[in-house]
């Protein structure tokens, strides 16, 4: 095994293990024992992120590419959406612990962006920007109804996929897209930056009001920020995947 096989070897035991004991630790209750209770506050609350960044983050390094093109492509990505699908209205039916129970969303999620991770590339920057803008669209008009409360992470999934995968760090999915490391590394930055801005406001500031609303539904998405950033960051930076640097005109 060559050098570089051995690095990305060892990049993805790092980032699929790592990932997976987080979840578990989440869902056997180990970190509310051995870590600060706000310590272990903020780690059990990301587990959605954990578990979405693990399926579609194991769906393009490993599946992706080897289903393009065959007879059975779109057979078993469908397959594979209606189980997260399933799954998830099997625990929101269910009478589990809130742990478990809360994974329909990364699931429902999963169900969505799987197959759009798996469509053939490139696509229209404005086609990607108009599905975040619709699904944004709908969040914000619709954010005191039930559904869109009780599916927040889910239309945050969808609202930052396209963003991410076609705007963005097209090379993840198209390893000769034009990119932009000014406009990636901005990115990652608002990533960070909102949920941590959330957090101030909702925590720090205790916003009363229309604005409360705001930053206590924007607190709840900061999991799947986290979801995406990684995502990128594994495969931008750790596996090089960066598509074509664009020159200037």
């Amino acid at each position: 095994m060559s050098s570089g096989s051995e690095r990305r070897a060892a990049l993805a035991a790092l980032f699929f293990g790592g990932l997976t004991l987080l979840l578990a630790g989440v869902l056997a209750q180990v970190f509310s024992e051995v870590a600060p209770k706000g310590v272990a506050n903020r780690i059990n609350h990301n587990s959605e992120g954990y578990l979405l960044a693990l399926l579609v983050g194991a769906w393009i390094q490993f599946v992706r590419d080897r289903l393009r093109g065959a007879r059975w492509e779109w057979p078993v990505v469908g397959a594979v959406a209606v189980t997260c699908a399933a799954i998830a209205l099997a625990l929101l039916a269910s009478d589990l612990p809130s742990r478990f129970r809360t994974l329909n969303e990364a699931l429902l999620a999963a169900a969505a962006v799987i197959p759009y991770v798996q469509l053939r590339r490139p696509l229209p920057r404005k086609l990607a920007g108009g599905l975040a803008g619709a699904f944004l669209f709908v969040t914000v008009a619709a954010n005191r109804t039930a559904i869109v409360t009780e599916l927040a992470e889910t239309l945050a999934a969808l609202i930052l996929a396209p963003v991410a995968f076609d705007i963005v760090d097209r090379g993840i999915l198209e390893p000769d897209a034009p990119t932009s490391r000014r406009l990636r590394y901005g990115w990652y930055a608002v990533l960070v930056a909102v949920p941590i801005a959330f957090s101030v406001l909702e925590y720090g500031l205790h916003l009363s009001g229309a604005a409360g609303e705001v930053t206590r539904f924007g607190v709840r998405l900061a999991e799947m920020f986290i979801c995406v950033l990684v995502i990128e960051i594994y495969f931008s930076v750790g596996l090089g995947r960066v598509g074509r640097e664009r020159t200037p005109d």
